[in-house]
């Protein structure tokens, strides 16, 4: 069993936008999706994690999408890198 959290986004040039906090200090582990809708973008996902260990960036091209299982995390954000407004959707599935 996990517990699911998926919204759709939509920010404007250069703002940057956050999605999860973990309620634990020491971070979480899940799978998070992103994807950056086509004509739009590019979108930076960044997930900032616990115990000094470097944060996981990835920027997203437009019309793509992606998806990363990784531990220890404390945030999630998108940072729209283009000068239009950026859609798509946010994911994360957490195990309980």
């Amino acid at each position: 069993m996990s517990i699911g959290f998926f919204t759709f986004y939509s920010q404007d040039a250069g703002v940057g936008q956050g999605y999860y906090s973990a309620v634990d200090p020491s971070g979480t582990a899940g799978l998070v999706t992103m994807s950056v809708d086509s004509l739009t973008g590019p979108a930076r996902l960044v997930i900032t994690r616990y115990d000094g260990l470097p944060p996981f960036e990835l920027t997203v091209q437009g019309g793509l999408e992606y998806g990363v299982s990784i531990d220890r995390i404390q945030t999630i954000g998108i940072l729209n890198l283009s000068s239009a407004t950026v859609t798509g959707s946010f994911s994360i599935s957490i195990p309980e």
